[in-house]
């Protein structure tokens, strides 16, 4: 099968997927419906879906607050992020009721590890949008739930080609299928309608799969980028909560802020943001770096992070 052919049964089997669930249905409506308001939101809310806006609205994400109204926190979450966790919700929700041998606890564990690197590096620099780098950090592996649900033979033929020959995952995937799961991912979100600026970010998430477009001033790509390197970087953490992680980085946040506002100050008169920001970004992962080896095992080499990506296919 030629790589063109592949990728033509890969968007065939994307257009396939559900776009509606019955639980969320009625909920995505409303949130379309400009005419809508938090309370309509709110009373229409299934009691699981309200469980849920209310966990994310008292997460660590969004502060650590007691939240105990589902007024509140509609309002808190916004009607974008509300679409774009329903939108999450569906995916997963599909993907999980057709996988069997895939660790999706450790998929999901990654995923977190990268939303809170994401989340202290955008702390650092001020980053505006922070709730994107969370919906980044979930989907920006969808690809690899299309790969294994869709496509079982070249699925086992990845895996096995990462252990025989310690290749990336992404190398493997090109190999095999001709397309990455990054692109793959985005694809898919591109087909839920998912912001742009996300589905980029999930396409361009992996540094050993894609380079970045020359003068790109999406900075979420740039951050997402960022916190997928550095949590390659690093075994899971395994006797510490994830989110966990992001209190003891505390400090982290509160260093790299000071070093932020003394660049800032000291080149933005010379040089324009976009110029420095690559710069500051850079600093900004030493801190995030530099601070995690005193709480999490470092990988020695490439070989150790294939070897450990590999079990999450198979466990």
């Amino acid at each position: 099968m030629t790589t063109q052919e592949t990728i033509a049964r890969i968007e065939n089997k994307i257009n396939k997927l559900p776009l509606i669930d019955s639980e969320v249905v009625g909920i995505i409506t409303l949130l379309n419906n400009p005419a809508s308001n938090f309370e309509q939101i709110a009373e229409n809310l299934s009691p699981s879906l309200a469980a849920r806006f209310l966990n994310i609205a008292n997460s660590a994400y969004y502060g650590g607050r007691e939240v105990r109204s589902i007024n509140y926190a509609v309002q808190m979450l916004g009607y974008g992020k509300m679409k774009d966790y329903l939108i999450t919700s569906i995916l997963m929700d599909h993907f999980t009721r057709r996988l069997k041998d895939f660790n999706f606890d450790k998929f999901l564990k990654q995923a977190q590890f990268c939303a809170v690197v994401a989340k202290v590096i955008a702390e650092i620099l001020a980053f505006k949008n922070q709730e994107d780098l969370f919906t980044v950090a979930t989907l920006q592996n969808i690809g690899k739930l299309v790969i294994a649900v869709y496509f079982k033979a070249e699925h086992d033929q990845i895996v096995a080609i990462k252990k025989a020959e310690g290749l990336p995952t992404c190398k493997a995937e090109q190999r095999i299928l001709g397309m990455s799961h990054a692109k793959i991912g985005a694809t898919v979100l591109q087909r839920f309608n998912v912001p742009e600026e996300i589905c980029e970010a999930v396409k361009f998430h992996d540094r050993l799969d894609t380079e970045l477009p020359v003068d790109n001033d999406n900075y979420l790509q740039h951050i997402a980028r960022q916190a997928t390197t550095i949590v390659g970087r690093f075994f899971l953490p395994k006797e510490i909560a994830t989110m966990d992680l992001y209190h003891m980085l505390r400090a982290t946040v509160e260093e790299g802020k000071k070093n932020y506002r003394e660049q800032v100050q000291a080149q933005l008169r010379s040089k324009g943001y976009q110029e420095i920001f690559p710069s500051l970004l850079e600093q900004a992962a030493a801190f995030v770096s530099n601070d995690l080896k005193a709480h999490l095992r470092e990988r020695v080499s490439a070989t150790e992070f294939v070897a450990d990506e590999a079990c999450a296919d198979h466990e």
